[in-house]
């Protein structure tokens, strides 16, 4: 039925704005008027629109936030300058296909501010399929859009602060390696001098003293029993006094390392650790090429943690292995079958840990350890290294 506006009872406010804008007869929706007010007190705009998309109806929240009626296409002198060319293609998207539409924008309110809306809107079709009108509803979303965006703020702001913080973080950890660096070598220096010191100063005193011995008994003629075990006595001493200075030497200086190479060295390592403890050591070396301070770090990371099995593992049997492995690295491994302790959360003497970690980090390796009460332990490292000759030598060693 078609009806003047002056013959409309019902809604004099949408009545009027669609006879502002030159609408002078439509159909009135077939609603009651209790349901006209529960779209009208809604907190969503309702609405709805023709087949080719123009809107023949909007509830009075429309006009309560803009001030205009928005039917036809005057919606759209609400939307933000930035958001009407989207979202006007998408609705004409959406009429063109038959589709569903649902999209957020803003508009501008009666206060001249803008705020977030979404609108989505559904067709209604004939039997025949034919769309013959649009119903659909429009939400003020501003208060969660605005809350969105704070936190994508914030998220963003976090994002800066962990990398910022990130980067401080590699930089100290940088600055810290190479510190470590500086301080192992600095400990290898000191190690060299105190070794050359030993060997330089006590060396000429033991000599001395054997010589003066050795005279000062051919001198004396023969001599008491009491006399000549003293003597005896005397260059025994002498004698452990050197070979004391000599283990020093070696381990501040491994002589071995310089002057016969790691493999060699690492068996002289093992040999004098099985006939100092009587623990049987199991060893399989392979022949590899490392630059010398790698070769240097397996050697005290082997060194350590045969000392560290001799002093706490309480174990019957050890294995060491240096091996190449698949891609690339080599492995230094060194497993015991002592009491073994809890890796994850024991500090017993953990700092000789830290010290192996620290070392072979500052190589450019990786260190791990292995570890449970009563199953033994196993401390291994991993280093870049090129394999020069498959020269593998397993079994006891008793060098």
């Amino acid at each position: 039925m078609k009806v003047r506006h002056k013959e409309c009872k019902q809604c004099r406010a949408v009545c009027a704005s669609r006879y502002r804008y030159g609408l002078k007869g439509y159909r009135l929706p077939n609603l009651n008027v209790q349901r006209w007010n529960a779209l009208n007190l809604n907190l969503h705009t309702v609405w709805t629109a023709d087949a080719d998309g123009q809107l023949d109806y909007l509830s009075e929240r429309w006009l309560e936030w803009t001030g205009h009626s928005g039917l036809g296409e005057a919606w759209a002198d609400s939307v933000h300058p930035d958001d009407l060319s989207q979202v006007a293609e998408c609705w004409r998207c959406a009429v063109v296909s038959g589709e569903s539409t649902d999209i957020e924008y803003r508009i501008c309110m009666r206060s001249g501010y803008y705020r977030w809306m979404r609108s989505r809107a559904m067709a209604q079709r004939n039997s025949a399929g034919a769309i013959v009108s649009w119903y659909g509803a429009t939400e003020d979303i501003d208060d969660r859009k605005r809350a969105e965006q704070a936190l994508q703020r914030s998220e963003a702001a976090l994002q800066t602060l962990t990398l910022s913080l990130s980067l401080q973080v590699k930089h100290r950890t940088d600055e810290l390696t190479e510190l470590n660096r500086h301080l192992q070598r600095a400990r290898e220096e000191e190690r060299n001098r105190l070794a050359g010191a030993l060997h330089d100063d006590l060396g000429a005193l033991f000599t001395s003293a054997k010589f003066d011995v050795a005279r000062l008994k051919s001198a004396l003629g023969p001599l008491s029993p009491e006399i000549s075990a003293r003597f005896t006595h005397f260059s025994e001493m002498l004698d452990k006094g050197i070979d004391r200075k000599r283990h020093l030497i070696e381990d501040l200086r491994p002589s071995s390392l310089s002057s016969l190479g790691l493999l060699q060295a690492l068996r002289i390592l093992i040999g004098e650790f099985t006939r100092a403890n009587g623990i049987q050591v199991q060893a399989e070396l392979e022949e590899l090429h490392f630059k010398p301070a790698v070769q240097l770090t397996i050697y005290r990371l082997a060194q350590e943690a045969l000392a560290n099995v001799a002093a706490y593992a309480k174990a019957d049997n050890v294995w060491v292995r240096l091996s190449s492995e698949s891609d690339g690295q080599a492995q230094i491994s060194v497993t015991d079958d002592g009491v073994g302790f809890d890796a994850t959360s024991e500090r017993i003497d953990m700092l000789g840990l830290l010290g192996m970690h620290y070392r072979v980090e500052a190589e450019g390796g990786q260190f791990f350890v292995k570890s449970s009460r009563q199953c033994g332990a196993t401390l291994s490292a991993y280093f870049p290294a090129l394999k020069i000759q498959a020269n593998a030598g397993s079994g006891d060693s008793d060098c």
